[in-house]
């Protein structure tokens, strides 16, 4: 896990899917499969039959590789050139299509410059939500009074709430909000078919628990529990995703006070602990409801995601 989150710092990506954390937590529901060879990181997803790969990324680049709209260009583009190829080879081995799914615009773009007729099919569902930390913070200037109306909503309602950072001694409060969350919502996602995915996310946030000394040592997890009465309604986990991002991988908040505006008082009591100058909420899967969210915060970046097949 070290070497991983080494090479998502080195390589500053902006990415969530590129994260150790999430590479690990996400490695037995996509069947994940993971090389470091050559002095690259290569990733394989293998999901519903088919086989997706990540793009290649070097383990320690001699320099900071540039930024998430700049292009590849010289040395750097032939290093990137010759692993992509070592992946179409794997392919061709396995008889599969050549397939990169969650690939950036500068990653977009190298790819199509090596394999000129590559398929390129965008992939708003999987675009994350980048926003200025301080932004999330302070909830300053007009375009955030509503937040701000909101966050005074749930302090008027509660005056007792408090807010604590995640340890060992409040991890059962997590797990106690995401049963009752779930529960909540168990009915709606039987429905629509999504109750196995809710499953086995929750499998996943306890599994981060249990390893939570070891992900915060060599990716500097952290979270936050919100407490109203001295009870837990809410709470969320995040990491280290690059030297500049900080990567909010689940935020949840049970509906009573969600309804009285507790997911705006979460996310602004957690954005006033982290110190880098990025918050990365990650992607919106589609959800309307959620995609109207996240926009409401003005992100200063939507990172898009692109397919591209081979």
């Amino acid at each position: 896990m070290e070497i991983l989150q080494k090479c998502a710092i080195g390589n500053n990506v902006f990415a969530n899917n590129y994260g150790a954390v999430n590479s690990v937590l996400y490695q037995k529901k996509y069947n994940a499969e993971i090389s470091l060879d050559g002095g690259y990181f290569f990733e394989k997803l293998n999901f519903e039959g088919l086989s997706y790969f990540a793009f290649p990324h070097k383990l320690e680049p001699d320099v900071t590789l540039p930024g998430q709209n700049d292009s590849l260009t010289g040395t750097d583009f032939e290093e990137i050139k010759s692993a992509v190829l070592r992946l179409a080879e794997e392919a061709k081995k396995f008889g599969g299509p050549l397939v990169f799914e969650n690939i950036t615009a500068i990653e977009k773009d190298t790819l199509v410059k090596i394999f000129p007729h590559a398929k390129v099919t965008a992939s708003p569902n999987f675009a994350d939500y980048i926003y200025r930390t301080e932004d999330l913070a302070l909830l300053s200037g007009k375009k955030y009074s509503k937040k701000r109306n909101h966050i005074h909503q749930f302090q008027n309602k509660y005056s007792d709430f408090s807010f604590a950072l995640l340890n060992e001694s409040n991890f059962d409060c997590v797990r106690e909000v995401e049963e009752k969350w779930l529960e909540e919502n168990a009915d709606f996602a039987r429905s629509n078919g999504s109750l196995s995915d809710l499953e086995a996310e929750r499998k996943i946030i306890f599994y981060a628990l249990e390893n939570f000394d070891a992900f915060s040592k060599s990716c500097g997890m952290t979270g936050g529990l919100l407490f109203v009465s001295g009870n837990p309604v809410a709470f969320c986990i995040a990491s280290l995703l690059s030297g500049k991002v900080t990567d909010v991988h689940f935020e949840k908040c049970l509906s009573p006070f969600a309804r009285d505006g507790g997911y705006a008082v979460i996310n602004n009591e957690f954005s006033k602990t982290v110190g880098t100058e990025f918050i990365n909420r990650e992607e919106d899967l589609g959800i309307e409801g959620l995609r109207k969210a996240k926009l409401s915060y003005y992100p200063e970046q939507v990172l898009e995601k692109y397919l591209v097949q081979i």
